[in-house]
């Protein structure tokens, strides 16, 4: 057996031992180092090992630690962020990145209006950064959003505020790497994987409400698809 495999099996006794509660920080890869008398990459190759497993994650500059339970998330339904993970027992956080109006240039495809909102939020479980979100939607049409608490929900907003409901979504999920910029967002280093999902959200009349675009780190989320 190769030596990163037997520190990854240790660690793995940790965790099936529960020695090391969810959510806990695992021993300090120097730490490790010393116990195996080991180098650093070694150690570092068996932490990614189980860290593409989803039973670790890494935080920038603060270590490793034991993977939360996952959200669990139905694609082919509407998602409301903190309905969903109180259901599950979660905190969700939100915080706003930025707000700004721009120029229709990149959407004019699915968006007529001339400006438009652009929204960057990152989204928390229990404190732990999960996902990175870009909203796009009318400026006109929801005119002085940006005035509004926007670390909320925003369907919530729209409803009360703007009379809009949202009643259907269209998701596309691709497998990808995080963006450099959402890297430093997330606190992941580059090259970290993800979930990316478009997500489309539609009103009564099936008028588009937003375009989204989000960052789910892989190990948080877990999608659930039922079929007859």
């Amino acid at each position: 057996m190769l030596l990163f495999q037997e520190i990854r099996n240790y660690i793995l006794a940790l965790l099936q031992q529960d020695e090391i509660a969810t959510g806990s920080k695992l021993p300090s890869e120097r730490a490790l180092q010393e116990h195996f008398n080991s180098t650093r990459i070694t150690v570092r190759e068996a932490l990614i090992r189980l860290e593409a497993e989803g039973l670790i994650y890494s935080q920038k500059r603060k270590g490793w630690f034991v993977t939360p339970h996952k959200l669990r998330w139905h694609p082919a339904t509407k998602v409301n962020f903190y309905e969903l993970a109180k259901q599950q027992g979660f905190t969700a956080q939100t915080r706003l990145v930025s707000a700004n109006k721009i120029d229709n240039i990149n959407f004019t495809d699915i968006f007529s209006a001339q400006s438009l909102y652009h929204l960057q939020r990152v989204r928390s479980l229990d404190n732990r950064a999960v996902m990175f979100e870009d909203i796009f939607c009318d400026a006109q049409r929801f005119d002085g959003l940006s005035k509004h608490s926007l670390n909320s929900s925003i369907t919530e907003i729209m409803a009360k505020q703007y009379a809009t409901n949202v009643v259907k979504e269209q998701s596309i999920i691709s497998v990808t790497v995080l963006p450099d910029d959402v890297c430093e967002m997330l606190e992941k280093n580059s090259g970290t994987p993800c979930l990316k999902v478009v997500r489309q959200r539609f009103d009564e009349q099936e008028k588009l409400v937003d375009h989204n675009i989000e960052y789910w780190l892989h190990n948080a989320i877990e999608m659930i698809v039922e079929g007859q």
